[in-house]
């Protein structure tokens, strides 16, 4: 748990507007979670959402055989949230705020991120 922690940290860290990363089960119940101080959110009413997301985005693409579903982002005014599966029970997660918003490395970073929690849940 302490490595995923710290792996979340540094992935937040890379990412410019990143405020807050997760590793959350498909049922919506986090594994790990990290936010700055500075983050105003209560993140286990974004996971538990971010999870019905998932898992309707995972419908879709089967319905539409498009494959196995990889990942989903949700834009709004403030903030850009990024989520990707780490297998069929977990997904990672980062979550984007303020002007400055480095999409593409918050995608590179949950690509990476998703393989190493991969790693160390199995």
């Amino acid at each position: 748990m302490e490595q995923l922690q710290e792996r979340l940290n540094d992935a937040i860290g890379r990412v410019m507007g990143a405020v807050a990363a997760g590793v959350v089960g498909i049922d919506g119940i986090p594994v790990a979670e990290f936010k700055k101080e500075e983050a105003e959110l209560d993140l286990s009413i974004a996971e538990a959402e971010l999870a019905s997301i998932v898992a309707e985005a995972r419908r879709l693409a089967l319905d539409a055989r498009g494959g196995d579903f990889e990942e989903v982002f949700v834009r709004a005014k403030e903030l850009t949230l990024v989520a990707r599966m780490v297998n069929a029970d977990y997904f990672v997660f980062i979550l984007l705020g303020g002007e400055l918003q480095n999409l593409g490395l918050a995608r590179f970073e949950l690509k990476k991120l998703s393989q190493d929690v991969n790693s160390l849940l199995s």
